[in-house]
């Protein structure tokens, strides 16, 4: 064996025994175990009647976790009562995979996933159906004029809301969507427990708004409404925070604005803290050119 060649054995098995010496890639902490998968999976059948397909994958970071089979996704914030269903196959629905039984059908439907969820019947609101239209518009040859077809009654979603010792949280609802079956195309549920501490400074924003409150003015608008409200994080958020607040609504003569102003504030009129929900992107500070020095 010439020298090249004995060069050559050297380095291959050099490298063998290195590779088997080296140390062996960790697994992502992002992916969820076969144990964990399964876990979640079978919250979803068992609480929202989701036939899975396999094979199923999960991930999750930051407290929130999601499991999918690649139509099916549902999302969750663990150990908290939210979630997120799509099934991407049967939502935005057609005509044809749309619902078609009764409203009071659909409410049952909804009502039954909230108690499956362990939600309390005292915290429910209200309960809606809110009714979708389609419309199509045609263009003139010459580009001149438009027709305009009457609107078409099209899906239909239900919208639970929540309130919780007689105030209203307005972040926290039922949003839901079926298909043909009866089976969720879409859901959001957003409905985490409210600590006592919370539910205390509620009860007392209540009383301190029932005793003839003067929220705060803005130049231009006139209080249209103020109300003690609970907040909590959106919907599968990285954070779970939740907090009382007196919301105070301010309309306006001006036909040219579209939204009305809205404040959240204590009872001081100074602007809460609103709940977290994603950690936003560190932003450098912009210097502008030609500015001038302090």
């Amino acid at each position: 064996m010439n020298t090249s060649v004995k060069l050559a054995v050297s380095v291959i098995v050099a490298a063998s025994t290195l590779a088997g010496c080296a140390p062996k890639p960790k697994p992502d902490p992002r992916l969820l175990t076969e144990a964990q998968v399964r876990e979640l999976a079978d919250v979803g059948a068992k609480q929202f009647g989701i036939q899975w397909a396999s094979p199923l994958n999960g991930a999750g970071e930051k407290g929130v976790a999601a499991v999918t089979d690649g139509v099916t996704t549902l999302t969750t914030h663990t150990g908290y009562r939210v979630f997120i269903l799509h099934d991407r196959k049967e939502y935005p629905p057609t005509e044809d995979n749309a619902f078609k039984g009764s409203d009071e059908e659909l409410k049952n439907i909804g009502l039954k996933f909230l108690k499956a969820s362990g939600v309390q019947e005292a915290e429910i609101a209200d309960v809606q159906i809110l009714q979708q239209f389609t419309q199509l518009a045609e263009k003139s040859a010459d580009g001149k004029s438009v027709r305009l077809d009457a609107p078409q009654k099209s899906y239909r979603a239900l919208l639970v809301s929540r309130r919780v010792d007689g105030v209203d949280a307005p972040s926290s609802r039922l949003l839901l969507n079926v298909n043909a079956a009866g089976r969720i195309a879409f859901m959001e549920l957003n409905w985490p427990d409210v600590s006592r501490e919370v539910r205390d400074r509620a009860a007392l924003l209540r009383k301190v708004v029932d005793s003839g409150y003067a929220a705060p003015r803005i130049e231009g608008a006139e209080i249209e409404s103020a109300q003690p409200v609970l907040l909590n994080s959106p919907a599968v958020g990285f954070y779970n925070d939740s907090t009382a607040a007196i919301r105070v609504i301010y309309g306006t003569n001006n036909k040219q604005v579209g939204q009305k102003a809205v404040r959240y504030i204590d009872e001081r009129g100074v602007d809460i803290t609103m709940p977290r929900d994603v950690d936003r992107p560190r932003e450098e500070a912009v210097t502008r050119k030609g500015a001038a020095a302090n």
